[in-house]
């Protein structure tokens, strides 16, 4: 039974890391180098709410296949931080930071999901 599951496991971590390299390939195609943190204003949103997508998304998957709980949280921990890193610069900087702020409320929400996942 064990070697019936193993091709299908195999294939969902594929597409894990798959789904985890967008935002990554997204910083790349726009700088030619991985740094999210080397974009500004508009590129670091589509870099960070497809960053929540592809949480969102990781998050179905994760109810079905429950091999992905570690990935996300640890996922969602280092958008949060990097979300907040952004928000704190902008600040600093008097620079608008509404659509970030939405972006990273919307996380807390995924997180909120995530966590009743956990707890069932």
């Amino acid at each position: 039974m064990k070697n019936n599951m193993f091709p299908r496991v195999l294939f969902v971590y594929i597409l894990a890391a798959g789904i985890f390299s967008l935002p990554f390939l997204y910083v790349y195609h726009v700088t030619l180098q991985w740094n999210p943190f080397a974009i500004n204003g508009k590129e670091f949103l589509v870099f960070y709410g497809t960053g929540i997508i592809t949480g969102y998304f990781t998050l179905l998957l994760s109810r079905k296949f429950a091999v992905f709980s570690l990935f996300l949280r640890r996922w969602m921990i280092v958008l949060f931080v990097a979300g907040l890193a952004r928000l704190c610069q902008g600040l600093y900087y008097h620079k608008p930071v509404g659509y970030l702020l939405l972006l990273v409320m919307s996380l807390l929400l995924l997180w909120q999901q995530v966590l009743y996942i956990k707890k069932r």
